[in-house]
């Protein structure tokens, strides 16, 4: 027996899925087909889902009795002593933000609020990253950009290059506006990888459509033989699903335009941490 299980799966590979295991929900595939098949079902899904996500569960003759793999996602299969368990990833949302910004507050009162306090304003950690692609198993980051930022003020930016990758599409530079000789000035992924870890030690990490960002970053870390970090993860976009309405999509374009901020069209990552602060700061006003 064999399950799959996609989002935002393309019509093509679901024709191609349909061939061989039956359709029981949308995204859901199950059926009995041989390894071969089954594997080269896999290599097919894993090269045309784009930024989708899939899981597959198989029968095999273990302990477990079944064997699965996730391709896209932030849940990671592990095996503990022989038995196959899937780590699941710590996004904070709307519940678990404790020491954000008190809903329904003014700035002023915020700020005093803050002042008698006698626990220090912690520090978050904004961050974005511009890559070659949607597909982390093949693409590669371009840009990292970080903004260090408390509830009242900008404290710190750092962002960099990535040198070294091998080809960048020339979509995604009309896009960026990033061109491969401006990623000649930047590091070597390894030594990005090193400051970035440096600059968000210990600090909450709050971005937009977390598993994308996080899962690329967990491949880079793997492939330069880094320790991945374990920072707390604050994701934006559950939390302006649940406070707005009323918008076409929830692109971070979008709630810019949404919350009357000025955004720059092209996707560089510095200015989309400075978007994704304004835009924390005015979720936390609804």
């Amino acid at each position: 027996m064999v399950v799959i299980t996609m989002t935002n799966c393309p019509q093509k590979l679901r024709g191609d899925l349909s061939k061989w295991l039956c359709e029981i929900n949308t995204g859901v595939y199950v059926g009995q087909i041989s390894a071969r098949v089954r594997d080269a079902l896999w290599i097919k899904i894993c090269e045309n889902i784009s930024n989708g996500q899939a899981t597959m569960v198989y029968s095999v003759l273990n302990e477990q009795h079944l064997e699965f793999c996730t391709h896209n996602s932030t849940w990671k299969v592990k095996d503990f002593d022989g038995i196959k368990l899937m780590q699941r990833p710590k996004f904070l949302t709307d519940n678990d933000i404790e020491e954000g910004l008190p809903k329904g507050f003014s700035n002023a009162s915020k700020r005093r609020i803050s002042a008698r306090s006698r626990k220090p304003v912690e520090d978050y950690i904004f961050f974005d990253i511009e890559t070659t692609g949607l597909d982390s198993e093949r693409d590669e980051i371009i840009e990292i950009g970080v903004l260090s930022a408390s509830l009242t003020e900008i404290k710190s930016q750092w962002k960099t290059f990535i040198k070294g990758i091998k080809k960048l599409p020339k979509g995604i530079t009309e896009l960026t506006g990033i061109t491969y000789e401006m990623l000649q000035d930047g590091m070597e992924l390894q030594e990005a990888l090193n400051e970035f870890n440096d600059i968000i030690r210990n600090k909450t990490l709050i971005c937009y459509n977390a598993a994308f960002d996080m899962t690329f970053l967990e491949k880079a870390c793997e492939f330069c033989k880094i320790d991945f970090c374990v920072n707390r993860v604050i994701d934006l976009l559950p939390l302006a699903r649940k406070r707005v309405s009323g918008v076409s999509n929830f692109k971070l374009e979008t709630l810019a335009q949404y919350f009357g901020l000025e955004y720059n069209k092209q996707h560089r990552a510095m200015e989309d941490c400075k978007i994704l602060y304004q835009v924390y700061l005015k979720l936390n006003e609804i």
